[in-house]
């Protein structure tokens, strides 16, 4: 499997029906650099290679031509669109929120899925509603402090 990272992501963003431009302004570099990326000519970073696999919900061993597509596991769509969202934010206080909320959500589903006992479904109701409740909070304090920037 000789893939180069270039072809991969073309492949990538022709399966998202997205020009260069479109995914270069949504990946936060230049049409230019994507364009050599998927030439061949230039070779991305560690940090942009996180960005493409968050941004397609891929694995680096695939965007790297080390593992054929079926065999990796792949994010859900919901999980891929919320990394793609979350890019914006950085690593902070809001992201960290977002992500335990899903995780709180997803080991709720999980316990639901696998007939736990009631109890443990009850401290995953818990856990999933002091998620929400930071997540809301990190919100909150991003809204309060981008109000007061603007007065």
């Amino acid at each position: 499997m000789d893939r180069a990272f270039g072809d991969i992501l073309a492949e990538l963003r022709h399966e998202k029906e997205l020009n260069q431009r479109e995914l270069a302004s949504e990946l936060r570099i230049s049409q230019a650099l994507l364009s050599h990326y998927e030439k061949g000519t230039r070779e991305p970073g560690l940090p942009f290679v996180g960005r493409v696999c968050d941004y397609f919900g891929v694995t680096a061993d695939f965007v790297l031509g080390r593992s054929e597509r079926t065999d990796i596991p792949v994010f859900s769509g919901a999980t891929a669109e919320l990394n793609r969202a979350l890019m914006d934010f950085g690593e902070g206080d809001i992201k960290s929120a977002a992500l335990a909320y899903v995780d709180a959500a997803a080991r709720k589903m999980t316990c639901r899925l696998t007939f736990h006992e009631e109890t443990d479904l009850l401290s995953r109701n818990v856990e999933m509603a002091e998620a929400e409740l930071r997540l809301v909070r990190a919100l909150s304090a991003q809204n309060t402090a981008d109000e007061e920037s603007t007065d």
